[in-house]
């Protein structure tokens, strides 16, 4: 006899509280707000706190925010249209031709090309061998391994998805057995995993061209007449970063200890198991042909505005290849649950992020803000604006709409209290690249890393909240005095 799914239906109890309450506040909310904007933001709070307490996995809860979304009437289910052509309003089918989203989808399909060929597994081998004598060697080596890559791939999903995450699963899962979803995640996975994440932060937050957000706030810095140039960026970030690439991997280390420590006896194992698997296989040497294609391809992008070289076609172009050659099949992509479910999630929060900022909720806030810190001394603007830039992360599943919400009226307000525009440009841009520790939903390598199964939801919140307050200090303090140093202010 066949029997229902498990729902956790307590989970909805209180996002429909919340949403309840926010929505009966309509009448009364903050003056200069739409009915809509105030609407908006609470179906999108209710969402969230639904993939807090997850009454169903966080792609089921956001399918029903976007269903309470269309019913309540805040957008269409096709865009709409006026008599010449324009889009007035964006509707939630449009949500799921994000590129970001697509991204992530097709890295996690050419990672399941890395992983079935072996490839990662022959990676995951040298790794152990070079640097596999103590966990916290693994975590700076893949450290080490993200800001190398940061200067080469603009895209911080393609990164992880396609490149790093597949090595991570290979050294957890084949070198010590640590396998996700499974009490042996502890052994070294969940360490390295939530490592990795931080790698990535600190490999967008050293280069311009490590993400689209750095270069949202580069063209949104010069409307304010301030030029940040890849080495200007480069070197004020430099000493912060190497500062935060030192610590915090001993600090997740220490926070987050993996059950294994050392393993004497790793080199001599994983010699043993690069010279089972032997010389390189026909599959592996495609896998290699067309992942060092992409990685070409994607560091051209940052240099060349071609519509061919954009980071998403990459990916594309590479799971198509890998069809073509037979590397991977269709049942294979179609397999890859984890690809599709961030697709629709990331989406749906995506859509409703840009929703909350075309209704003026955003452009609301950052008025709010402006007209509240007025009088005050330049120095305690910019640490509240810094704040805010970091902790209001948690309403956005996108850098780069919460860049481009809030980067330019931010270093506005803070330009017209006194604070040096150089400085200002700098740490807000800086506090865009590493507010991504905050939630599983971040951002795209978040989305990524966050859904192995090797983190928990609960600790992936704690332990990011804990190194968030590490950022903050670090940037805001080592970050200040060294742009002091350099001239930057």
């Amino acid at each position: 006899m066949k029997t229902l799914e498990k729902v956790n239906y307590k989970g909805f109890i209180w996002p429909i509280i919340v949403g309840i309450v926010l929505w009966c506040l309509t009448p009364i909310r903050p003056s200069g707000l739409s009915p809509q904007a105030w609407e908006m933001f609470a179906v999108f709070v209710a969402t969230i706190v639904g993939c807090i307490t997850k009454p169903l996995p966080i792609g089921g809860t956001t399918l029903v925010g976007l269903v309470v979304t269309v019913l309540v009437g805040l957008a269409p289910m096709k865009d709409v249209v006026n008599d010449k052509g324009v889009v007035v309003n964006q509707g939630v089918l449009s949500s799921f031709g994000n590129s970001a989203a697509w991204l992530i989808a097709m890295a996690f399909i050419m990672a399941h090309g890395i992983s079935k060929t072996g490839l990662g597994n022959r990676i995951a081998y040298w790794m152990i061998e070079k640097f596999g004598k103590k966990s916290l060697g693994i975590g700076y080596a893949i450290t080490g391994l993200e800001v190398i890559l940061g200067a080469l791939i603009p895209s911080n999903s393609a990164r992880t998805g396609g490149v790093v995450w597949p090595v991570v699963e290979s050294v957890a899962k084949e070198g010590y057995d640590s396998k996700p979803n499974d009490p042996s995640r502890k052994k070294i996975g969940a360490y390295i995993d939530f490592t990795a994440f931080h790698a990535n932060i600190l490999s967008t937050a050293l280069f311009v061209t490590g993400a689209a957000p750095n270069m949202v706030a580069q063209q949104m810095a010069a409307q304010q007449h301030y030029e940040i140039s890849w080495a200007g960026w480069f070197f004020a970030a430099i000493i912060p970063v190497a500062v935060c690439a030192v610590i915090v991997p001993w600090i997740i280390y220490k926070m987050y200890p993996p059950e294994i420590k050392e393993t004497p006896d790793a080199k001599k194992w994983a010699d043993e198991r690069l010279k089972k698997m032997g010389p390189m296989s026909k599959p592996e040497k495609i896998m290699t042909a067309v992942f060092c294609m992409s990685l070409v391809m994607w560091v051209l992008s940052g240099f060349f505005k071609i519509p061919q070289f954009d980071a998403t076609f990459i990916a594309f172009l590479a799971v198509s290849i890998l069809l073509i050659t037979g590397v991977l099949t269709m049942e294979d992509a179609l397999k890859e649950t984890g690809a599709w479910n961030i697709l629709i999630w990331l989406s749906i929060l995506m859509f409703m992020a840009s929703k909350l900022i075309s209704y003026g909720f955003i452009s609301w806030f950052a008025k709010l803000v402006q007209s509240g810190l007025h009088g005050i001394s330049w120095g305690i603007v910019l640490a509240v604006l810094v704040l805010l830039m970091f902790y209001t992360h948690y309403f956005f599943a996108s850098g780069t709409a919460h860049m481009t919400a809030l980067y330019l009226p931010f270093l506005s307000v803070a330009v017209a209290t006194g604070a040096p525009l150089g400085l200002s440009a700098m740490l807000l841009a800086f506090t865009g690249a590493f507010n991504a520790s905050t939630t599983h939903y971040a951002n795209g390598p978040a989305s990524i890393l966050a859904t192995t199964g090797y983190v928990k939801q609960g600790e992936w919140w704690k332990m990011n909240f804990v190194l968030g307050l590490v950022y903050l200090v670090i940037f805001g303090t080592i970050g200040t005095l060294w742009m002091k140093v350099i001239g930057v202010w």
